[in-house]
C-alpha cells in the first residue's frame, strides 16, 4: 500500500490550499491493487523558466501517492528559483537536473531516456495532474496494456483558480494518424515498449507528431472518461507566444503526406463530429 506523502514533503512555498497544496490522492484507492500489481510510471517533465508554476506541477505528480512512481524532471538551466525548488523536493524526484540543452524536445528526450516505467507520461512545468490519474491510469493498463491512453482534461487561465472542464471522446487510430484528434499530452500516458524518441525538429506539435507515430504503428488509443490533467494557459505559454510556429509545423507535415491522407481527415473529423454529439448526449 502507498504511504501518504502530505505531511512529509516541504510546505507550500506560498499560503495555498486544496489541490495539491494541502490535499492528496487518498493511499486507500491503491487497494486493492490490480491483479499482477501497480505498474510502474514514469512521468518526465521537461522545464525552462517556469518556477511560479513549477511547485503546482511537482506537488501534483507526488501527491498521488502513487505507490510504483518514477519522476525525472530535465530543467534547461533556469534562472527564475527552479533549482532551489528541485533542491527542495529532490529527495522525492527520481532524477532531476538544470543545464542547457536544445529545447523542451530534446528535455522530453532526455528525461524518457532514463525511463524505466512501465507506461510513460509527460507533464510540462506548467500544467498539472488531477488528483487520482495515477491511480485511474494504472488499472486501465492492467487491463488493456497495448494501449495509448487519454483521458480528459481542464484549461485553467494562468492562476486562476477557475477549471474549465474539456471531455474527449474515444478515437479511431487512424483519426490520430492523420491528424484529425489531437491527444492531450497533459493526459496521455503510453507504454514504455512503444517509446519513440520525440521530433526534436518541432518546437510545437512535437505531441502531435509522436501520437501520430505510436497510433501508425499500431498502437489503439484508448479513451478513460476521467479527468487526468490540467493545461494552464498564460502569456507565456508557447500556445500563445508561437502560434505561427505550430501552424507552420502542421502545413509542413501535411506537404509530406500523400493526397488521400486529406481525404481521411475529412472521414475522421466527420467520425468526431459524431462521437462528440453522441458523448455531450450520454453526459446531458
Amino acid at each position: 500500500m502507498s504511504s501518504s506523502l502530505l505531511s512529509l514533503l516541504p510546505p507550500p512555498s506560498e499560503a495555498r490550499t486544496g489541490w495539491p497544496w494541502t490535499e492528496e490522492t487518498p493511499p486507500s484507492v491503491f487497494l486493492p491493487a490490480p491483479a499482477g500489481g501497480w505498474p510502474k510510471i514514469t512521468i518526465v517533465c521537461p522545464s525552462f523558466r517556469q518556477g511560479k508554476f513549477l511547485e503546482e506541477t511537482i506537488r501534483s505528480v507526488l501527491l498521488q501517492n502513487y505507490p510504483a512512481l518514477e519522476f525525472i524532471v530535465i530543467d534547461g538551466g533556469s534562472d527564475d528559483g527552479t533549482v532551489a525548488l528541485l533542491k527542495n523536493y529532490s529527495a522525492w524526484i527520481s532524477h532531476w537536473e538544470s543545464m542547457p540543452d536544445r529545447g523542451q524536445s530534446h528535455a522530453i528526450n532526455k528525461g524518457c531516456s532514463r525511463a524505466t516505467g512501465e507506461l510513460i507520461g509527460w507533464i510540462n512545468s506548467d500544467d498539472y495532474y488531477f488528483p487520482g490519474a495515477f491511480a485511474a491510469i494504472g488499472r486501465v493498463f492492467r487491463v488493456t496494456p497495448d494501449r495509448l491512453i487519454f483521458g480528459d482534461w481542464a484549461e485553467r487561465t494562468s492562476t486562476e483558480p477557475i477549471l474549465k472542464l474539456q471531455r474527449e471522446r474515444p478515437a479511431f487510430a487512424f483519426q490520430v494518424v492523420v491528424g484529425a484528434r489531437h491527444l492531450p499530452s497533459h493526459a496521455t500516458f503510453w507504454p514504455r515498449a512503444w517509446h519513440q524518441p520525440v521530433n526534436e525538429t518541432l518546437r510545437f506539435t512535437m505531441d502531435a507528431d509522436l501520437f501520430k507515430r505510436l497510433a501508425a504503428s499500431g498502437l489503439k488509443p484508448h479513451y478513460l472518461p476521467q479527468p487526468l490533467g490540467v493545461f494552464r494557459r498564460h502569456p507565456d505559454a508557447k500556445t500563445s507566444t508561437i502560434v505561427d510556429v505550430a501552424q507552420a509545423e502542421s502545413e509542413a507535415w501535411g506537404r509530406t503526406q500523400p493526397r488521400f491522407t486529406h481525404v481521411r481527415w475529412l472521414v475522421g473529423r466527420a467520425l468526431d463530429r459524431v462521437l462528440r454529439l453522441l458523448y455531450q448526449t450520454r453526459s446531458d
